[in-house]
């Protein structure tokens, strides 16, 4: 592929081994190598983002900060566009900003936030950013529809740029992976972060329910890193009546992802609010069959590949996880479906329509 005639742009990697976000980075900045800009982009990051053929600008500024608002601004200010790939966004930035907006979880689940510093910097910064940027990008039309409803003004300027799946990667011993986290049975998956907004507790409720069919038969488990915890989720497993069929495997390291997925009987995705939903969209990658809930952009995302709950309805959630297990008509439309879902979201679109965005300023 031909250069491209961008120049001079800076992409902030500083969250770049951050979940969610740092997915985001990698995934983009592995396409812009590929994709021919590697001359014409500098990362903001650490000295330890590894070196994939793009040039790395070393900010010791912390996201969140004063810093990022004063200094940052200035060290980068020759650039031509600075792409922010979250609210965090430098606004003193003196050429062309372009911010992805994943969603306005930080505004909608205000008390989850973990200081007043945190509280006022979310309230006063998204609304900054929004009237500041040249350009917005968001993760699905929900997110941008959602930030329409409190800043209008902003529609000219807000692109939706769907996120990639990354393609599915066969692990040679799966059975290591299962028995390294104490998985020995059929077994329904959930994998995100245990934030208050994920609705884990009503997750693990719904499987207690479900035991009326399940039997026994199957065990939950519940991949996250319990520091992201704020629930109480582990206090809650280890009264419950199910506690023996729940495993909570803390963190799992990208290196086990393709077992954990791929050996799942079937993949459950309780959240309340959603950006995207990658993993979802990863499971269905795997061709594991997923019950989602309905809320914010997840039908959207996923289309008609899952079998939706009501989020807020135990009793709903366990039904839709019994069929799910039982029903294997289903079961077998909904791998076939989940794999074509899948496949229409890829990080070279996601790419190039980033790249898209830049051209249209600079």
């Amino acid at each position: 592929m031909q250069q491209s005639s961008l120049y001079n742009i800076i992409f902030d990697a500083r969250m770049y081994h951050h979940s969610g976000i740092g997915s985001y980075i990698r995934n983009l900045v592995g396409q812009y190598v590929q994709q021919g800009i590697s001359r014409d982009m500098v990362l903001l990051g650490d000295r330890d983002i590894p070196d994939q053929g793009l040039k790395t600008k070393h900010c010791h500024n912390k996201i969140y900060g004063l810093a990022e608002q004063t200094f940052l601004p200035y060290s980068v200010r020759a650039a031509s566009l600075f792409h922010a790939p979250h609210y965090n966004a430098p606004v003193l930035f003196p050429g062309k900003l372009v911010v992805t907006i994943h969603d306005l979880i930080h505004l909608n689940f205000y008390d989850q936030l973990p200081s007043l510093f945190h509280k006022l910097y979310a309230k006063i910064m998204m609304g900054i950013v929004v009237n500041r940027a040249d350009a917005i990008m968001t993760d699905s039309d929900w997110t941008r529809n959602d930030i329409l409803r409190r800043w209008p003004q902003a529609g000219p300027k807000i692109k939706t740029v769907y996120c990639g799946v990354p393609e599915p990667i066969e692990h040679p011993n799966p059975k290591t992976v299962l028995d390294r986290y104490g998985i020995n049975k059929p077994y329904i998956l959930y994998l995100g972060l245990l934030k208050r907004h994920k609705n884990i507790i009503r997750l693990v409720k719904s499987f207690e329910t479900a035991q009326r069919s399940l039997k026994v038969k199957y065990q939950l488990v519940i991949a996250g890193d319990a520091k992201s915890d704020d629930a109480g989720l582990v206090r809650y497993v280890a009264d419950c009546s199910s506690r023996q069929l729940i495993r909570l495997t803390g963190f799992v390291p990208g290196a086990d992802l393709p077992a954990l997925y791929g050996q799942a009987a079937v993949f459950a995705f309780p959240s309340t609010a959603e950006g995207f939903g990658l993993p979802p969209l990863e499971a269905m990658s795997y061709g594991v069959p997923v019950i989602s809930s309905r809320a914010s952009c997840l039908p959207e995302i996923l289309k008609d590949a899952p079998r939706y709950f009501d989020p807020l309805n135990i009793d709903d959630m366990a039904t839709c996880m019994e069929g799910a297990v039982r029903d294997e008509s289903w079961r077998l439309q909904a791998i076939e479906k989940g794999i074509t879902v899948a496949a229409g979201y890829r990080w070279e679109n996601t790419a190039r329509e980033c790249l898209d965005v830049y051209r249209s300023l600079i």
